[in-house]
């Protein structure tokens, strides 16, 4: 036979092979779907229909749900937003549920556990209302016994599906204290007892309007927002005391959050969080949010609130790429009033100096801490002439510029620093008036003095080893 038509016929085999093959999957598929539909106790059920659930657990008061617009509320015991999952969970283990399997001639209700104390739960499809109630496990294998309103059998469900539906009031409440829509934000107010400011968002980003107007820290007012909007409570208060008593009178932590609407002449919506005192757990804390009913939160979560208004301020002084760092220029004031400048240049992967050889690890270290400078503290807002003097601010005691490539090159950063002052070092940049304080941790990466960075920068003549001196005594001993 032609080499051609035998491998034009083993491709036709080899395909219908995989057609048969294909084919044969997908009827086994179908066929073990089919099987698994007719184990459904509710064949018929769709889980988005579901319009109404009663749970009624047999130590527990009846919890009903509804969907309204889409959304899940308790309107039993009590009237309260549900958790949206929690809530799907059950009714999709309602459609989900099957029988392993069926008795036709059931014993009296009682033997099966369905007397007047049995759990039930009550569903709604439209016009139609459903029930299961469920009982006893069986007496062997991890089964427990079913039946459904209308149906005269008995069925054996697997125990691990009737999970879902035995939930608490707890579990189904909606844990989230606030909902908003984080990127529609506008204007945040935060306040503890002592201080409050506001920051406002910008073209420019997050600014602080009150009570100084200066560049915010829009890291720390997102993260701050996306941890509110994160919070999930711990426990209710249903039936709390007074706000005296809760610890509100003043809040120990609150925020008042801005919205704006859509379309003009709208007015903004406002969504209001507050932490008050201490719960007699000890390790929980009263939490006001959108609704009456009080949370509770971990002790944890209220100490992750930044509680210094000078973590919400714009204290960057220079952020660069450090790859980005050709060049390092350095000036000093010695206290005898005269000015040294110093210049290093990055070669290849090490720093040639334009005096003394320095330490490549050190300048390495320096540029990094230079590429995301941040400050400890402010200062002040401004200061005038003899403070900023007094602050060995005005001249600078040290001036550090990083240039990067071009002709003439981009000045990356300038960072003027002065004494130093309440454990740390005085700084600014040019184009603000504050004075900011740098923390001794990251002062030790950067020279303060021309004495200090002679002393760690500069490369230092290696000394002879006592060996060494032994040849060298010997060698003058013979002369």
């Amino acid at each position: 036979m032609n080499p051609k038509t035998t491998a034009v016929l083993f491709a036709i085999a080899a395909a219908l092979a995989a057609f048969v093959y294909f084919c044969e999957s997908e009827l086994e598929q179908a066929r073990v779907e089919a099987k698994a539909a007719e184990k459904r106790l509710f064949p018929d059920v769709v889980q988005s229909e579901i319009a109404s659930i009663s749970l009624h657990l047999s130590d527990a008061p009846e919890i009903r749900l509804e969907r309204r617009d889409g959304r899940w509320r308790i309107v039993a015991p009590i009237d309260f937003a549900a958790d949206t999952f929690a809530a799907d969970g059950v009714a999709s283990a309602i459609t989900q549920l099957r029988s392993e399997s069926v008795i036709d001639d059931p014993r009296p209700p009682d033997v099966y556990g369905f007397g007047a104390e049995r759990a039930e739960v009550r569903f709604t499809v439209g016009e139609l209302e459903k029930a299961l109630r469920f009982g006893n496990q069986t007496p062997v294998g991890s089964n427990s016994y079913a039946s459904v309103d209308g149906d005269d059998r008995v069925y054996t469900v697997a125990s691990y599906q009737l999970t879902p539906l035995k939930k608490r009031l707890e579990d189904l409440r909606d844990k989230r204290i606030l909902d908003f829509d984080q990127a529609a934000v506008g204007r945040v107010a935060v306040s503890w007892p002592g201080t409050r400011f506001v920051v406002e968002r910008s073209d420019a980003g997050w600014q602080m309007v009150e009570p100084v107007q200066a560049p915010a820290d829009g890291d720390t007012v997102n993260a701050l927002l996306s941890s509110l909007s994160f919070l999930r409570a711990s426990a209710f208060v249903d039936d709390p005391g007074s706000a005296e008593e809760m610890g509100f009178v003043p809040p120990q932590f609150a925020v008042e959050i801005e919205m704006s609407r859509e379309g003009a002449g709208s007015d903004p919506v406002i969504v209001r969080f507050a932490v008050g005192g201490v719960a007699e757990t000890g390790t929980q804390r009263f939490v006001r949010g959108a609704v009456e009913s009080l949370y509770l939160i971990s002790e944890q979560s209220f100490d992750d609130f930044p509680r210094r208004m000078v973590e919400y301020r714009d204290r960057r002084l220079a952020e660069f790429a450090t790859g980005d760092a050709r060049r390092v220029e350095l000036g000093f004031l010695t206290d005898a009033g005269e000015a040294v400048a110093l210049s290093v240049t990055r070669e290849g992967d090490g720093w040639a100096s334009s005096a003394d050889p320095v330490q490549p690890e050190k300048l390495e270290a320096l540029v990094e801490a230079l590429s995301d400078l941040r400050a400890d503290d402010i200062i002040a807002e401004e200061f005038g002439p003899a403070e900023l003097q007094a602050m060995g601010l005005d001249p600078a005691k040290a001036v550090l510029l990083v240039y990067g490539d071009g002709d003439p090159a981009e000045r990356l950063a300038e960072i003027h620093l002065g004494v130093a002052f309440g454990g740390g070092v005085t700084a600014r940049v040019p184009d603000r008036e504050t004075i900011f304080l740098l923390d001794a941790a990251l002062a030790d990466l950067l020279p303060t003095d021309l004495e200090d960075y002679r002393e760690r920068f500069v490369a230092q003549p290696e000394l002879a080893t006592d060996e060494e001196d032994a040849i060298v005594d010997v060698g003058n001993d013979e002369s």
